[in-house]
């Protein structure tokens, strides 16, 4: 070890006597030069330790939610995860207009999935890791972005962002990029959907690009990065396996079974009460989470007519009075809303009585 210093020390005693210049070449390519006269010593020191964050899936950062420690897709919190169109709950090789499940070619038209996706099935938070997760809104992104410590750093050779809240607690947001088109730009750039559309086109999105840190509005067939949020401090936050659910939800039915109604033309009058049943006829159990009264004819769904989730075992029925609205209903379709494996599904009955 001696030798190998007195080594070092003569080279660079060597360089000061017969060199002007000391360059130092960086794996990147880049070259710093010294004017060796100027230089008064070399020492070396090991590596700064990566920042730290938050162990766990659900992260307090002293916030309004709970944020998850990884991406959507992600299994630790520098990986990039999945990209996803906005409203979309599966990745794609290939984002744009036509390829985005929202946007109508024939007619050059987007089709509107809401102005808030959060928590139905349009939220690949939600679709992917289960109901305690979500996509969060544009206020919850404005929280982030405006109560906590932002700082560039680098976790496991991953650039990215510490962001660290108010009480102390911090998460790595990795600079993954984005997909446009077919093309994937990872240049130091990140952006995360919220669940908050800011009109028919566009979704409000968090953007780090030359210019700074800033909560914008991207066109919604654009593939982004999605980190959940949750109100539930237990929340678990691994992927769930939904590959067995059809053994389940091929088996849940719904259907009319009457009720006292008129009809004129073929119109089912307003205040007519239609009876409704749901039905369960798998091995599990299910949790019944809405009733919708849907005319079949515009599309048109009124409001969740279940006052509190139920849950259904198996083999079991609920049934149920729903109430036709004052301008009547001319094909009725009843939709009921369940959870199951941590997912939402939804089956529809038809109006055949």
């Amino acid at each position: 070890m001696k030798k190998t210093i007195i080594s070092i020390a003569a080279t660079f005693a060597a360089i000061s006597m017969s060199a002007q210049t000391v360059n130092v070449h960086f794996k990147n390519g880049q070259t710093i030069r010294f004017n060796s006269s100027n230089v008064d010593h070399v020492d070396f020191s090991e590596k700064a330790p990566d920042p730290t964050v938050s162990a766990g899936a659900v992260v307090d950062l002293g916030l309004s939610v709970y944020w998850c420690s990884c991406n959507v897709g992600a299994e630790s919190p520098e990986e990039f995860g999945d990209y996803f169109a906005w409203g979309e709950t599966k990745p794609k090789s290939k984002y744009t207009k036509e390829t985005y499940s929202y946007y109508d070619s024939n007619t050059a038209q987007y089709i509107d999935i809401g102005a808030n996706i959060e928590g139905t099935e349009y939220d690949a938070a939600t679709v992917n890791l289960g109901s305690d997760w979500r996509m969060p809104t544009y206020t919850e992104i404005n929280e982030l972005k405006t109560n906590c410590n932002w700082e560039w750093s680098q976790i496991n050779g991953k650039n990215g962002y510490v962001v660290t809240g108010p009480n102390g607690n911090s998460i790595f947001l990795p600079a993954a990029g984005y997909n446009i088109g077919g093309v994937l730009n990872q240049n130091g750039w990140l952006g995360y959907w919220s669940s908050s559309a800011n009109n028919i086109i566009n979704a409000w999105t968090m953007i780090k690009q030359n210019e700074g840190l800033n909560i914008v509005s991207r066109p919604k067939e654009y593939g982004f990065s999605i980190r959940p949020v949750t109100s539930n401090p237990n929340a678990e936050g691994s992927p769930v396996d939904h590959s067995q659910d059809y053994l389940v939800t091929d088996n849940i039915s719904a259907a009319f079974i009457g009720g006292a109604y008129s009809m004129i033309n073929g119109k089912i009058n307003g205040g007519s009460q239609l009876n409704v049943k749901f039905t369960n006829g798998s091995t599990e159990t299910v949790t019944l989470v809405g009733i919708q009264l849907v005319d079949g004819s515009t599309n048109e769904a009124g409001n969740n007519g279940l006052d509190s989730e139920v849950e259904v075992p198996a083999g079991e029925s609920k049934e149920y009075t729903v109430t036709v609205g004052w301008a009547g209903i001319t094909n009725p379709i009843i939709r009921f809303t369940y959870r199951y494996n941590k997912k939402k599904y939804t089956v529809d009955g038809n109006w055949n009585l």
